[in-house]
């Protein structure tokens, strides 16, 4: 009775889930935040300090301070920044999986946005905002062919840029039709407008986002219509 005993025991503790271990987020990150204004880099740094995590963010406004929690793969990033219009407090909240985080992000109730992140190599210093740096420009002139997520639907417009320093000029040509486009580029932060006549209906269309290299994604707006987010590769020239 007691081998029996000793035997079910054994089976029940090999039978029992081990236990969560909670993901390690320290250490530096470059994240991407999707602002009502764009894309916004933003390097992160944390560390563990008495038992709980903290850190840096390096925002529009310097750098603030942050905390940080996960469970499991869950994970919550909170700070507050200084606008013209007072503080407001920013709650992100998503998963890590490795040296990769991505989530949504609440800033105050008055606007939502989605954010990602890779973690940097150890050592590696973090970047500062693309926006800033002067020698961090890059060159979109060319052809690009995007892919399109929204709440109305999916897409793969053709957008041809040309850029002349800071000013872009090109073509928007979808399956709704085609419209002449302008924005800017900032260092790797783009930005472009169009007007679409949609069914006699005349919609303002922004894309913001991140250029790198030849890929870039970010965020569209389609007036009233809703949002979305968008990824795009420079089409290859014989």
């Amino acid at each position: 009775m007691k081998k029996l005993i000793l035997a079910l025991g054994c089976v029940l503790t090999l039978a029992l889930p081990a236990a969560a271990q909670n993901a390690d987020i320290t250490g530096r990150w470059d994240l991407i935040i999707m602002t009502p204004h764009g894309a916004q880099p933003a390097p992160l740094v944390l560390r563990k300090e008495g038992g709980k995590i903290v850190g840096t963010l390096s925002a529009p406004q310097g750098e603030v301070p942050v905390e940080a929690s996960v469970t499991d793969k869950a994970v919550t990033i909170n700070f507050t920044v200084q606008t013209p219009d007072g503080t407001i407090a920013v709650a992100m909240a998503g998963t890590a999986d490795g040296d990769a985080m991505k989530g949504s992000v609440d800033f105050g109730g008055r606007a939502q946005g989605e954010w990602s992140g890779k973690r940097t190599a150890a050592g590696t210093p973090t970047p500062v905002p693309a926006a800033t740096p002067a020698d961090a420009k890059v060159d979109v002139t060319g052809t690009w062919i995007f892919e399109v997520n929204t709440g109305v639907g999916t897409g793969a417009p053709t957008v041809t840029l040309k850029q002349d320093g800071d000013t872009l000029t090109g073509h928007y040509a979808g399956s709704y039709g085609e419209a002449p486009l302008t924005g800017t580029i900032k260092g790797t932060a783009i930005e472009f407008a169009l007007d679409m006549n949609a069914q006699g209906t005349v919609v303002h269309i922004v894309y913001s986002g991140v250029v790198e290299k030849d890929t870039v994604k970010g965020t569209v707006t389609l007036g009233d219509l809703g949002d979305g987010t968008f990824t795009g590769k420079r089409k290859q020239e014989n």
